[in-house]
């Protein structure tokens, strides 16, 4: 209900209300203006140009208008559709997508160092690889803030796996282009092999699967909850393919 704009334009008190109404959100519509004065520690008259600067002409209109705001946001149920791991399934068992994994084990395998980059999510990722590859007896890192400049001592017997669901980011697009003039092994995970990182990669897995945002109304921006599962499918496949040509 609340706009950027319309929070940026609140003064002290104003927040005041503000905070109280967001964590009361249940109360809120059966209140009198005097109670949420007396409670949010305000007078009426603030209350009252706190609802104008919302677009609303008085209290009565403000708790009707939150309300209906507050009863759509909890209708909104994130949807645990695993139609698309069913079909991303489908199509890790195509004979193109199994083959490139069967060319991208084989460098990795040998490969001297595993580096594992991501942000976010895919840091999560990243992480969980390095662990993984490590249990399977190949040497791996991850890098915890790709923000910063990768220099690596021997770039040529290295292999920098990067994970981004989007494909894009200066700060890793930046990283890629110094990792190959290096002479350096880039491999990509990608949503789509159509993303800036995936191009520049060597080598790119892309596995398409629904790119879920979802907005959080607290802090007015945008979450990343795109599965993950597919990741995960990768590395263990790749990992376990790395460990049977070593043995």
């Amino acid at each position: 209900m609340f706009t950027e704009r319309e929070i940026m334009s609140f003064n002290e008190l104003e927040f005041e209300i503000y905070n109280f109404v967001l964590k009361n959100s249940e109360k809120i519509p059966y209140m009198t203006i005097r109670e949420l004065a007396h409670e949010s520690h305000v007078s009426t008259t603030t209350i009252l140009n706190f609802c104008k600067k919302v677009d609303c002409n008085g209290f009565s209109e403000f708790k009707v208008r939150f309300k209906i705001a507050n009863e759509t946001t909890r209708k909104k149920i994130l949807d645990n559709d695993i139609t698309a791991i069913y079909e991303f399934l489908g199509r890790a068992s195509a004979k193109d997508f199994t083959e490139n994994l069967d060319i991208i084990s084989e460098i990795m395998e040998k490969a001297k160092n595993l580096i594992f980059i991501g942000t976010g999510n895919s840091g999560v990722m990243a992480q969980y690889a390095a662990r993984y590859f490590s249990s399977v007896g190949k040497f791996a890192l991850h890098v915890e803030n790709p923000m910063y400049h990768i220099s690596l001592e021997n770039p040529r017997e290295s292999v920098v796996i990067i994970f981004s669901v989007a494909g894009e980011g200066k700060t890793l697009v930046s990283n890629i282009s110094e990792l190959k003039l290096n002479k350096t092994t880039v491999i990509s995970v990608t949503n789509s092999k159509n993303s800036t990182i995936a191009r520049l990669s060597d080598y790119n897995i892309s596995y398409y699967v629904q790119h879920e945002l979802k907005k959080d109304e607290k802090y007015l921006s945008k979450v990343d909850i795109t599965t993950q599962f597919p990741v995960v499918y990768i590395i263990e496949t790749l990992a376990k393919k790395v460990y049977n040509r070593r043995k």
